[in-house]
Parts: structure tokens; sequence; C-alpha cells
């Protein structure tokens, strides 16, 4: 279900993510993003927190594993059926450079309008109540397995690629895009798994 004033595409996420970096002085905190964006906007959340992992925000060191509990945190609670979401202080208080987050929604932009013309309501039994069940698990996983990932170079991109893409799934309620993230979640695990244990 879409919670009245959730951002319903790409463009309007983006402007909401433009506006929580404005005024906000030179850091922007995960409280601040979620005020914005809405405590019930489980999949804008899960997009955002997975695009800030194929990003240079995600260069600082830590941040990929603190990206990936924010996600596990989110997904956990779309998981066990949570009406709305909560995170602990710690993780609210934590705050980004307000230019990389100005930089990554700049970066965003004209593909997200692109993206925007592309994605829509389809196959819509992979968007229901169930199917975020799924979806939420999946991602769980992915997040628990960034950590170990985070010391080899630009490998945690791979599940962020799959997290956001997921996020945008259930922001648009496009079961297509459900699909990809699923294949790309398939690719994420076996390329992992080769490059911890071979």
């Amino acid at each position: 279900m879409v919670e009245a004033g959730q951002p319903r595409d790409l463009e309007a996420l983006l402007a909401e993510l433009a506006a929580a970096v404005e005024g906000n002085g030179p850091r922007v905190t995960v409280q601040q993003v979620m005020d914005t964006i809405g405590h019930r906007s489980f999949g804008p959340l899960l997009f955002v927190t997975g695009l800030l992992g194929m990003t240079p925000v995600s260069a600082a060191p830590g941040a990929p594993s603190l990206i990936a509990l924010i996600v596990f945190l989110v997904a956990g609670q779309l998981l066990i059926g949570r009406s709305s979401l909560w995170l602990p202080g710690f993780v609210l208080r934590r705050s980004v450079k307000a230019e990389r987050l100005r930089q990554t929604v700049r970066l965003v932009a004209k593909p997200a309008r692109v993206v925007d013309r592309m994605v829509r309501p389809r196959l819509e039994v992979l968007t229901g109540a169930v199917a975020d069940r799924v979806v939420a698990l999946v991602c769980v996983l992915l997040a628990m397995a960034v950590p170990p990932l985070e010391f080899l170079p630009f490998v945690a991109f791979i599940p962020s690629a799959a997290i956001a893409t997921f996020g945008l799934g259930l922001l648009a309620r496009d079961g297509l895009l459900v699909l990809v993230a699923f294949t790309i979640s398939a690719g994420a695990s076996a390329f992992a798994a080769y490059q911890l244990f071979w």
C-alpha cells in the first residue's frame, strides 16, 4: 500500500531527497532523510540505501556496512509485517556529507526521468503482500552479505544494485523490476560465494 504523500516515482523521490539536503547544514542525517521520505516508505528507503551503496557515498570506510545495517533493519521490519518503520537512535544520528548526497541526486536525476517512463505497475502478483515478504527476506540476506564483501573492491556494488532494484520495484509496484532484482540477487550470491570461498 502506498502511503499518502509517499513518493510514487523516482523524480518525486529525488526531489524529496534534494529537499532533505537543502537547509540542513553540511551533513544530512538518516533521521532527516526518513522525515522527508516518510516512515512507511519501505520501497523508497530500500531504493535510497541501495543507491547509496552504488555511489561515492559508500567510499567512506565503514559506509557499506552501515548501509547494509539500514537495509537489514528496513527489510527486516517489512518481513515481519510492520506498517511503519523504526530505526535505533544511533542509526538515525548517522550522517553523510550533504555535498555527497547532493552529487548523488544530480547524478541520478537524468537517468531517473528515463526510468520513470519505463517503469509502471505490472505483474502485480509480484508486488503484493506475500511477494513483499519474499523481497524483504532476500534483501535481509543481501544485507548480511555486504560486510564481508566491503574489503573486496567494488564487489558490494552488486548486492546494492539488487537492493536498489527491489526498492524501485516496490516503489513503482513493478513486478518486472522485482524479477530483474531476483536475477541480480542470484548473480550477486554466486559472485560473492566465488570471491569469498575460491
